[in-house]
């Protein structure tokens, strides 16, 4: 009896030191501004709904925000969010093409592709949002409409719900 109520005992303790411990991990405070960094692109060749073919490229890259006010409702499309105004969207990808052996910006608007992040706001009360996402781009292309260019990058940035940006990151090269 004495045996089992001893081990009980140390039980009981070792599980009171964990938490304890696990509890006591100092709370990391990320700034409210998004940050980004870059993980992956993919391309692959595929096709569309009406079986044409595509080159489909996905792009992956961290997002963290300190107060997780990231990403938009369907029903956001009034005030600063309106169909009007440039942060209706809150991914921005620009592209940039090779010419001569520098990178050149695509201009718009076939270069600068804009995009709508849901909603993403954690629920509880810790706000802190630390995600991974991936957004994918088709080019359909044919022998009598080729893809405009053989080797390209994207330059991307986000933007939260208090209109704060992110830092512009890059993503690999991708070759055709």
């Amino acid at each position: 009896m004495i045996r089992q109520h001893n081990l009980l005992f140390s039980a009981a303790t070792a599980i009171a030191l964990t938490i304890i411990l696990v509890s006591c991990r100092e709370v990391v405070n990320y700034p409210d501004e998004p940050a980004i960094d870059f993980l992956s692109v993919i391309s692959v060749d595929s096709t569309d709904v009406l079986d044409n073919p595509v080159k489909r490229v996905t792009l992956t890259f961290h997002l963290t925000d300190g107060n997780g006010d990231m990403g938009l409702t369907p029903a956001d499309t009034t005030g600063p969010y309106s169909k009007d105004s440039i942060y209706y969207y809150n991914l921005f990808l620009q592209e940039y093409k090779m010419d001569n052996g520098l990178y050149v910006e695509v201009p718009a608007p076939d270069g600068l592709r804009r995009y709508r992040i849901p909603d993403l706001t954690p629920a509880g009360q810790n706000k802190t949002l630390i995600a991974d996402i991936s957004v994918t781009v088709e080019y359909p292309h044919s022998q009598s409409n080729p893809l405009p260019f053989k080797d390209f990058r994207y330059e991307f940035y986000v933007v939260d719900r208090d209109l704060n940006v992110s830092n512009r990151d890059t993503s690999s090269v991708i070759l055709w």
